[in-house]
């Protein structure tokens, strides 16, 4: 519990001062401005990173913060929505496609 806690404390404080200009980007993007525009990022990400960190209980939430991660990343990245939105489709379209091939191969539907 407490290593999660401290996961999530490291990541957010990456976010406030070492990725502040990036946050603020996707902060702004997101509508926000000022000290908003980096808190609620930052608090994204440290929330996500709290949430994975449980390494013995995995399941849809996990995935969820790990898309808001990718998401962030994204964002901060190309500093476009549209292409965000676009490419974030794309791989959870692929991933699930991989997921429901991966299930049939190991029921031995794929014969």
């Amino acid at each position: 519990m407490l290593g999660r806690i401290a996961a999530a404390l490291i990541a957010y404080l990456l976010c406030i001062f070492h990725f502040s200009d990036s946050m603020t980007t996707v902060g702004q993007l997101f509508g926000l401005s000022g000290f908003w525009a980096l808190f609620i990022p930052s608090t994204l990400v440290g929330l996500a990173v709290y949430r994975i960190s449980d390494l013995d209980r995995w399941g849809l939430w996990d995935a969820a913060s790990f898309l808001i991660i990718g998401s962030i990343a994204l964002l901060a990245m190309t500093n476009d929505p549209e292409a965000t939105a676009y490419e974030l489709v794309k791989g959870v379209v692929s991933f699930s496609v991989a997921a429901i091939l991966g299930a049939l191969a190991l029921r031995g539907g794929g014969r």
